[in-house]
């Protein structure tokens, strides 16, 4: 357990997914874990990474930091953007939030 500003945060990991936008016709669908809590800018961060489903006969790679922790009912959350990797000369933007923490 570790605490930042007063708020107690036990080690944790969260779930997220969401679709990227919409470009060359089609979107993806993606789905995933962060890796664990990462002590960072006075709260923490998780990095995470996955590929998107395969839609168009292709599929995109992914990867980043969360923003840091939103405090809100029942936990936190973390907030979620980017672009996916290059493939048939296009790229998508994802952004959403995390699940609340799973604690491990």
């Amino acid at each position: 357990m570790y605490n930042y500003y007063g708020i107690q945060y036990r080690d944790h990991i969260h779930d997220y997914y969401g679709i990227t936008t919409y470009d060359d016709d089609h979107s993806h669908h993606y789905r995933g874990y962060s890796d664990r809590s990462i002590p960072a800018y006075g709260s923490h961060v998780h990095y995470y990474e996955g590929t998107t489903t395969l839609d168009d006969s292709h599929k995109h790679e992914y990867s980043g930091y969360t923003f840091p922790a939103i405090q809100v009912p029942g936990g936190h959350v973390h907030y979620m953007r980017g672009i996916t990797s290059y493939v048939d000369e296009h790229v998508h933007k994802y952004n959403n939030d995390t699940s609340l923490e799973i604690v491990i």
